[in-house]
């Protein structure tokens, strides 16, 4: 029976708190909750919409250049129907697997009773993080200022002339496009505060578990899945490649426009590629990282018990049957002290081959994937389909 804690029902990340309550009533003014989906109908009615209609009406939605032409700029598209969903889902999806790893830490028993009121005053911590109407402003201001700050032109310092140049120029003369304005003021806003809004939760999730990593966990070395009885955090984490998959749909989509009307060359994006790969797999696995001392101590402590329980059965096994060839009335085949000799030495395999982290290759691989998924169909603009086909198929056979 799982024991009862008695701030159990605080123990989440998503949704909820402050970014969650502010997100609904921009999308959802109406007082009764309504559905994820009707969460992100509203987000685009006041993120793309209103820009595409700026955009008709001052001829900026197919201009005289790529660049010019709301409607051909794939980031756009990428940004309000790709992350703004897909930050929104994982709410619900990241929130659930994170809910379900904390509680797990009392479930499978590593936290001990009497570390009961320790791990309480880790979930009131984690509460008050995520209910923290000052972290909530920290994020509406930096939201507000990255939509302006966060540019190519603000960076360079040289204007693109694209519709997302505030003031484009018209012959000898020069205009505001309300399409860019509309962008920087509310649709590049409300994206950065999802987003910063994930990266503070997964600050203060990073603060749990290290409150949890500093108790007193009772590990179990010969655990199957490698990390001591933890391995269900790279369950959870994985979960978060669905805002690895957002990120690289973004800068794909932003790669494509280069390729397709400025014949920008695939190999340009390899660095910025890797870089972000890191960045996906720090932000998303560092955090596990955690554990990594507990474990390696864990490790040392089960070998060196281990081995001198090996030690020991193998001695009487050998003084039992081996010097003096066993009792006569026993037989050595079928005999129990066999079976025992084989699961000690699985055990001893097990604890030998528990890893240092809670994740292994399987949640860099996931996370990799969802990190370069979007970018597939760039070598689809470079390649012909029938070369790439005979490459995989050369790696598969």
């Amino acid at each position: 029976m799982t024991p009862a804690l008695s701030n159990e029902s605080e123990l989440y990340v998503a949704p909820g708190g402050p970014l969650f309550r502010l997100v609904q009533r921009i999308a959802n003014p109406g007082k009764r909750p309504r559905s994820v989906l009707w969460r992100i109908v509203g987000l685009l009615l006041i993120t793309w919409v209103p820009m595409c209609v700026f955009a008709i009406v001052q001829g900026y939605a197919l201009g005289d250049t790529p660049r010019r032409s709301f409607l051909l700029d794939f980031a756009t598209y990428a940004r309000f129907f790709v992350a703004i969903p897909l930050l929104v889902i994982a709410e619900r999806l990241i929130g659930e697997r994170l809910t379900v790893a904390g509680r797990q830490f009392v479930c499978d028993a590593l936290v001990q009773e009497n570390d009961y009121p320790a791990f309480e005053r880790a979930i009131t911590r984690l509460a008050q993080r995520r209910e923290s109407v000052v972290a909530t402003l920290v994020i509406v201001a930096l939201a507000a200022l990255g939509a302006w700050t966060l540019t190519y032109e603000s960076a360079t310092g040289v204007s693109t002339g694209g519709w997302q140049s505030v003031i484009l120029p018209e012959g000898h003369t020069s205009h505001y496009s309300f399409a860019a304005l509309w962008n920087h003021l509310v649709a590049l806003p409300v994206l950065l505060f999802l987003w910063y809004g994930w990266l503070w939760r997964l600050v203060f999730w990073t603060l749990f578990l290290r409150d949890v990593a500093r108790l007193h966990l009772r590990l179990v070395p010969a655990h199957a899945d490698g990390a001591g009885g933890l391995g269900f955090l790279e369950m959870a984490h994985t979960s978060f490649g669905i805002l690895a998959f957002a990120v690289g749909s973004v800068l794909s989509a932003q790669a494509a426009f280069q390729i397709v009307y400025e014949g920008a060359r695939i190999n340009v994006f390899q660095t910025p590629v890797i870089v972000v790969l890191v960045v996906m797999l720090i932000l998303f696995l560092g955090p596990l990282l955690i554990f990594t001392p507990v474990m390696a101590q864990t490790r040392r402590d089960a070998l060196r018990s281990y081995g001198s329980l090996m030690t020991r059965y193998n001695t009487s096994f050998q003084e039992k049957w081996i010097d003096s060839r066993g009792p006569q009335d026993e037989q050595l085949l079928g005999s129990s002290d066999i079976q025992s000799l084989a699961d000690l030495s699985s055990s001893l395999r097990f604890v030998a081959d528990m890893g240092l982290t809670p994740f292994g290759r399987r949640a860099v691989l996931l996370l990799t994937l969802a990190t370069v998924l979007p970018g597939l169909p760039l070598l689809l603009l470079v390649f012909p389909i029938r070369d790439i086909i005979d490459a995989l198929a050369k790696v598969v056979f």
